[in-house]
């Protein structure tokens, strides 16, 4: 099964400390991408993301040096290796000490974000924010994939693997963070609507830890009832999948997971995982900063952009994980 989430208008994995360390080494090696101190005349592009110890951010910032590369600006990456608004803060604070000509922003809080994002933006910097969305259109432009809609997607996955009928559950990040809980949204509307034979009970939050991820996913096993699972994000996809081998329950407990990290594809073909919701991180890095750089350039009248934006995702299973189109949503952490 493959279906494919297009992109829409106005209408609306986790890599290891080392492998993490050479991929930003390599990453940031170039001359369009350097610190604030570095003498240049190229506009500055700011990007601060979040967990970077994930394999879909480090994707995004490989789609991120391209763009700045193919437009001749710099790129000044602060990369957060948690998802927390209290390390994240510092990172924004240095970024716009050095006058950046725009800024993207993965916001790691919908609500905490929206007066820094209005002041950044007050004082002339164009903010896009990617990923995650703030509460209040605050920033020029949002740009995310429309997890409703992939998230229904999932819920028919996990419902042809469970056989349409038992009982399931979903392990998020954390209440309160839109994309999220978008992705919890269109999964559960998906079942209630259209699959009456399978209970979902209630959320599990992991705080985007994958400890906690197998923790809450050991605990649901051990309910034999229990015919699935549904995680939104890749730590928690982690912690489930690890949590079911332990088990001793592949296979027996179906997966359905978002990302698609090499070693999630994996084991997706080892029959740990029965489907993926690959989303585009290299798109939404390379989107981003080649509209900021175009804007910064005089290329592009930022009126022109809608402030919503949803971005492709990717169903990846079994019978299709070789296929071509497949292969290009396979997040490959290297620039």
């Amino acid at each position: 099964m493959s279906r494919f989430i297009s992109r829409l208008g106005k209408s609306g994995a986790v890599a290891g400390a080392a492998t993490l360390a050479l991929i930003l080494s390599s990453c940031a090696t170039t001359p369009s991408e350097g610190g604030a101190d570095s003498p240049s005349e190229e506009p500055t592009i700011a990007f601060v993301a979040a967990q970077m110890t994930a394999t879909y951010f480090q994707v995004m910032q490989c789609g991120a040096k391209a763009a700045a590369e193919e437009n001749g600006v710099r790129l000044d990456w602060q990369g957060d290796p948690n998802w927390d608004l209290k390390t994240q803060t510092p990172l924004i604070n240095a970024a716009v000490q050095t006058k950046p000509a725009g800024l993207v922003l993965v916001p790691t809080d919908p609500v905490g974000l929206i007066e820094t994002v209005e002041n950044i933006s007050a004082d002339g910097v164009p903010v896009l924010t990617v990923d995650g969305s703030l509460d209040e259109p605050a920033e020029l432009q949002n740009i995310r994939t429309d997890n409703l809609s992939a998230g229904a997607l999932a819920a028919d996955a996990l419902a042809k693997a469970v056989g349409e009928q038992g009982t399931v559950l979903v392990i998020a990040s954390f209440p309160g963070v839109a994309a999220n809980a978008e992705r919890v949204d269109g999964f559960t509307e998906r079942m209630a609507e259209a699959y009456p034979d399978i209970t979902v009970l209630p959320t599990e939050y992991s705080d985007a830890d994958q400890s906690k991820a197998a923790q809450k996913a050991a605990a649901a096993i051990a309910n034999p009832d229990l015919k699935g699972i549904y995680t939104t994000l890749a730590p928690a996809s982690a912690g489930a999948s690890a949590a079911i081998q332990a088990a001793n329950k592949t296979g027996e407990v179906k997966l359905v997971a978002y990302d698609a990290d090499p070693a999630q594809v994996a084991d997706l073909k080892a029959g740990v995982y029965d489907a993926l919701v690959a989303q585009d991180p290299y798109g939404l890095g390379y989107d981003s900063v080649d509209r900021l750089a175009k804007i910064a350039q005089g290329e592009l009248d930022p009126e022109s952009l809608e402030y919503q934006e949803y971005v492709s995702a990717f169903i990846i299973d079994r019978d299709n994980a070789d296929n071509e189109e497949a292969q290009r949503f396979i997040y490959k952490p290297s620039c």
